[in-house]
């Protein structure tokens, strides 16, 4: 995890810098040209928001979520999204395949850059990334099952043998010299 929060600064710094004129995007050929502004401190602002939630408690981040998840339900709007989604990918115990799916979006009217957003841009590899390791992580804890299934099996099967020969050697006579 801390890797993962050293990446997200060492990629956040740049961004942050290089932000100081407002973007103008071109997101599809039959889309008129659509400008977003997004200036460095509102940026800084969405930063900030997911920098504090590795501070809060349960009932803290909980009340957030609840606000967060109102507001997007109500108004669709680019920045109740990107907040949505940054709180998703770094809450602890937040919904990381949520997070993905709200940044990795086509750009558009409500949608604002979408997937072209900085933040969206700078974590949805991340979490990406985050999913493999989860579905690697998944798969060899489930080889590691059926690996100690077998096991047990076989030593069940070897127990049963241990005991057919200590009957056996129960029942053979012992010869007198």
């Amino acid at each position: 995890m801390k890797t993962a929060r050293r990446t997200f600064l060492v990629v956040l710094v740049p961004l942050l810098f290089s932000g100081c004129a407002e973007p103008t995007v071109s997101f599809a050929e039959d889309n008129p040209r659509y400008e977003v502004p997004q200036t460095p401190a509102q940026t800084l602002n969405l930063l900030n928001f997911g920098a504090s939630l590795r501070n809060r408690n349960a009932a803290e981040l909980n009340a957030e979520l609840d606000l967060l998840n109102r507001a997007y339900a109500q108004h669709h709007s680019e920045d109740n999204r990107l907040r949505l989604a940054v709180f998703h990918a770094l809450a602890p115990g937040g919904d990381r395949a949520r997070a993905l799916s709200l940044l990795d979006v086509p750009p558009g009217e409500n949608a604002g850059r979408g997937r072209n957003h900085p933040i969206a841009a700078m974590l949805i590899p991340l979490l990406q990334e985050n999913r493999r390791s989860d579905d690697n992580l998944n798969a060899s804890q489930q080889r590691l099952r059926e690996e100690q299934k077998r096991s047990e099996a076989l030593q069940q099967k070897l127990d049963a043998i241990r005991d057919i020969e200590k009957k056996m050697i129960e029942r053979t006579p012992a010869k007198a010299p």
